[in-house]
């Protein structure tokens, strides 16, 4: 049996490293130069320095890597790294293309571990020079070494105090955070407190960034609103709303985060079932407890089904794998995938903390009219409320009535606020309003790469 793994982050590897233990050939691949995902990224070529900048949860990564590191010398894993992969077929046909030219290849089982995306935050500005995500800069921090000066980070979720306390660490602490987080959300979600062990780990860290910030005299500024940004010549000024006040506060660089959601481009273009999560926003695909979808022997692993954080991905890419092997005849026992989904449920109370604690706002989520949402395309919040007045009742009709959605990016970062834009204008709960429908190629491949097309065998 052959088994491609798409995504090489902590729940493609721990997928693959349990294949290969149990002899089973893997392909893994990923868009990177190396395995690793946004959490473990560039994390074989850090100094020891920069693995402690990035904190411990960055340091575990190196198991993961250095047992795939030993199984990239046996003849069960092969590696592709900077592999864009363009299509996936129900029949378990995996297409990529990589060095100018593109490939097919037939599997007998697929496990996706595609991770998340950052949540787009379209506010007035948002794409102006210097305005970049929180992920953008933390990939500039792993790869670069590189922390933007004078920024204001603005948003909410963990992973603004963490690229923050990075910053900090690296000698380029941000001016001001700007969080959107209200007191009724935090009363909100202590009502979810409870004390296992993964929610008293998420504490203690959470807890620790927050003393950093502080000990770090950096500004914290929370329940904003109404987020408007004005650049010029790599100046920006940030406008913003507290209570009835507005403020002001200036910056090199802007950093903008309002959580993230799974990427669900590949699991939408196979027709998967997918349901729409109230308390994030978002559509996550549909699967059983370990992983198994509607399409006989494609599974799900990671963050691409649930948001639930690093560990909890690296128990889900086992179960897949475990999963998958008892479903071709493998010898696994029913009690060992049980034992380890109940450890893996811990998570879930967790994830309910941080969706109460860091929920999507109304003010972002449904953008004034004058503001780009599909930036691919250029097109307005303005615009798109006049196609769905003009008729237009599902992303689909709307995409080709405006062009939102047609760009490189495919509708990752727009397609969740056309999703709230249609919901709100004609007033149809959000999971009932669908998705675009995503096609083949799932990215933008050239003719170079068409035309030096190969199928692979074995």
């Amino acid at each position: 049996m052959r088994v491609a793994i798409i995504g090489a982050g902590p729940a493609g590897m721990a997928a693959a490293i349990t294949l290969i233990k149990n002899n089973v050939r893997v392909t893994l691949f990923d868009e990177n130069s190396g395995v690793g995902g946004q959490i473990y990224r560039n994390l074989k070529n850090q100094s020891d320095r920069n693995v402690r900048v990035f904190g411990s949860d960055y340091f575990k990564g190196r198991y993961l890597l250095n047992q795939i590191e030993a199984a990239s010398k046996t003849p069960l894993l092969i590696l592709k790294y900077r592999a864009t992969i363009w299509s996936v077929t129900a029949q378990k046909q995996v297409s990529w293309s990589v060095g100018g030219s593109s490939f097919s290849q037939q599997f007998d089982a697929i496990i996706l571990a595609t991770g998340a995306i950052e949540r787009a935050m379209p506010v007035e500005g948002w794409t102006n020079p210097g305005v970049m995500s929180a992920g953008a800069a933390q990939i500039l921090m792993k790869t670069a070494a590189y922390a933007p000066a004078n920024s204001v980070l603005i948003g909410s979720g963990p992973l603004l105090y963490v690229v923050a306390c990075q910053m900090i660490e690296m000698g380029k602490p941000p001016i001001a955070l700007l969080e959107t987080q209200t007191r009724q959300d935090l009363t909100a979600a202590i009502r979810q407190l409870c004390f296992s062990a993964p929610m008293l780990t998420y504490l203690m860290k959470g807890i620790g960034m927050l003393c950093t910030l502080k000990f770090a005299g950096i500004k914290r500024i929370k329940a904003i609103t109404n987020v408007r940004i004005r650049s010029q010549n790599k100046h920006h000024i940030i406008q913003f709303n507290k209570g009835n006040t507005e403020h002001h506060i200036e910056a090199e660089t802007v950093l903008l985060h309002a959580g993230v959601h799974p990427n669900i481009q590949l699991t939408q273009a196979l027709g998967l079932m997918h349901h729409w999560s109230n308390e994030n926003l978002s559509l996550e695909p549909v699967t059983d407890d370990f992983g198994r979808t509607t399409v006989q022997d494609i599974l799900l692993a990671g963050d691409g089904m649930k948001i639930l954080g690093a560990d909890a991905a690296k128990q889900s890419g086992e179960l897949a794998a475990l999963a998958l092997l008892m479903d071709t005849g493998f010898a696994i026992a029913p009690f060992d995938l049980s034992k380890r989904h109940a450890q893996q449920k811990k998570y879930f109370r967790v994830r309910k903390l941080l969706e109460l604690l860091y929920p999507p706002k109304n003010w972002h989520s449904y953008p004034s009219d004058t503001t780009i949402i599909c930036r691919c395309e250029e097109v307005t919040a303005g615009e798109v409320r006049h196609a769905i007045k003009m008729g237009c009742a599902g992303p689909n009709q709307l995409k080709a009535y405006s062009r939102c959605g047609m760009g490189n990016c495919q509708g990752r970062f727009c397609g969740l606020t056309v999703v709230n834009l249609i919901s709100d204008m004609i007033g149809s709960p959000a999971g009932e309003v669908g998705y675009f429908r995503i096609r083949t190629p799932i990215k933008p491949i050239t003719l170079e790469e068409m035309a030096n097309h190969e199928t692979i065998s074995d």
